[in-house]
């Protein structure tokens, strides 16, 4: 027992004395600090880098995170978390594709939530965008192909007039319109193109999805993993991160504020250092399928563990 208190007062004496230094030691020693003494000091977070193409603003950003806070604070009635302008956990928002493919789906009418339900009817929506696509694929392929053939007939034709000296004025008007109608021809294969380009986003859109949904809710989504693992990424709403560079939480992706608010908790939970619990309606459940943005006894029990409250 007196050695555990000499070693914990040593480390009190080395870090009040490397508190100035502000390097790599002082990161550990806050380390140390949450090791032996977890949730004596409210982590100080603040706003890191902040897209507005999520379109929430950072006045309703600040009331996510207070309540956010309150979720993890009240059911032990202490501080956990406290918003400072400069403090050390950088909450950021980082939008790419995952929200880009959230929007696109609520544009095409579709809304998303992590249940079965939801899985079925986007995998449904898939099957038959995904042949509507494909259809309209190959009539393009027949256009590009018919209009290459009249293109060839008519820089053939061209050729052979021109080696005669030039062509009679019947077959230079019939020549001039042809070539006008090529023009215009090939003006509609370029808007077949972005057509088939808006689709295949809307699809990629949807399979990204579709991933996440299966993911959240535990089931195997085979038939769309291939087209998703083009992307070389996997599927991630937020994510916690702590290293030599400091402490961050990143989020990716929400649809709604409610959702916003538990993948928050999630993340805030592993900024406690809590780990996965294994109640699946959890905030510390591994996958996010839950709707509920309360503590459950499971988060309760690791939280009071980590705190040391009995």
């Amino acid at each position: 027992m007196r050695r555990a208190i000499n070693n914990i007062l040593l480390l009190v004496i080395v870090g009040v004395g490397i508190y100035a230094y502000r390097g790599p030691l002082l990161l550990m020693w806050r380390e140390v600090f949450s090791q032996y003494f977890p949730c004596e000091k409210p982590i100080a977070y603040s706003i890191g880098s902040f897209d507005a193409r999520f379109g929430i603003s950072k006045e309703e950003f600040l009331r996510v995170l207070a309540k956010t806070e309150g979720i993890w604070e009240k059911p032990i009635t202490r501080e956990l978390f406290v918003y400072v302008p400069n403090g050390k956990l950088k909450i950021n928002l980082v939008y790419d594709y995952r929200q880009e493919a959230t929007e696109k789906l609520q544009k095409l009418g579709l809304s998303v939530d992590d249940s079965r339900d939801s899985y079925n009817i986007l995998a449904a929506r898939f099957k038959t965008m995904k042949q509507e696509f494909e259809t309209q694929q190959s009539a393009y392929k027949i256009l590009v192909g018919d209009v290459e053939q009249r293109n060839d007939a008519y820089n053939a034709e061209v050729t052979r007039w021109n080696k005669r000296g030039g062509a009679p004025k019947d077959v230079y008007e019939r020549l001039q319109e042809e070539s006008a109608s090529l023009k215009l021809a090939i003006v509609g294969i370029h808007t077949v193109e972005d057509e088939l380009e808006k689709r295949r986003d809307d699809l990629n859109a949807l399979v990204t999805v579709i991933n996440q949904v299966a993911n959240n809710i535990n089931v195997s989504a085979t038939e769309f993993n291939e087209i998703g693992k083009a992307r070389g990424e996997e599927f991630t709403e937020g994510m916690y991160t702590s290293d030599r560079s400091g402490q961050k939480i990143d989020i990716y992706q929400f649809n709604d504020s409610a959702k916003l608010v538990r993948v928050l908790a999630h993340e805030f939970g592993h900024a406690l250092s809590l780990e996965h619990v294994e109640d699946p309606k959890a905030i510390m459940y591994r996958l996010n399928q839950g709707a509920n943005t309360a503590l459950t006894p499971a988060d309760i029990s690791a939280l009071k563990l980590q705190c040391g409250i009995k």
